[in-house]
């Protein structure tokens, strides 16, 4: 049976919300009382996206597709191809999360829970990586995308 092809734009943006939020929020609560205020924000960030990346690319968009029931379809790759769009992915996020992180945290850290810094964090982060980084950046990597699905994984 064929594999429907993946969900508009838009839909994927939301199925990536709703895995990113929960996880990026659990993340912070269990690690941010060891992280937040003793690293730099970079070094957060890479740690953070280290974790969450593959936790929503291999465990939580899978689970989003399942409970949407089919309403949001991530891409469907196989192997290497699927282990090289998490990395592409990761090389995305780290950077637009410190960004990202570098603008909200001086005002909201200290004095706003942890749910609401990650709601506005990934409320920014996850439409410019999903609607203007990501439709930009695939199709230039999809040969060495594909190149991989082509390849033994």
């Amino acid at each position: 049976m064929n594999r429907p092809g993946p969900s508009s734009p838009v839909r994927l943006m939301v199925g990536r919300w709703l895995g990113i939020y929960p996880s990026i929020t659990a993340l912070l609560l269990v690690l941010g009382p060891f992280l937040l205020g003793r690293f730099p924000t970079p070094l957060i960030a890479l740690l953070l996206t280290a974790v969450l990346v593959p936790l929503t690319h291999y465990v939580m968009f899978p689970l989003v597709e399942h409970l949407t029931r089919g309403w949001v379809r991530f891409p469907a790759l196989l192997g290497a191809a699927h282990h090289r769009v998490a990395l592409l992915v990761w090389a995305v996020t780290y950077p637009l999360i410190t960004a990202v992180l570098l603008l909200v945290l001086p005002v909201l850290a200290g004095h706003t829970p942890v749910p609401v810094i990650t709601l506005v964090v990934t409320l920014i982060a996850v439409p410019l990586q999903s609607l203007l980084i990501l439709p930009r950046l695939m199709p230039r990597a999809l040969p060495w995308i594909l190149g991989a699905q082509r390849s033994p994984a």
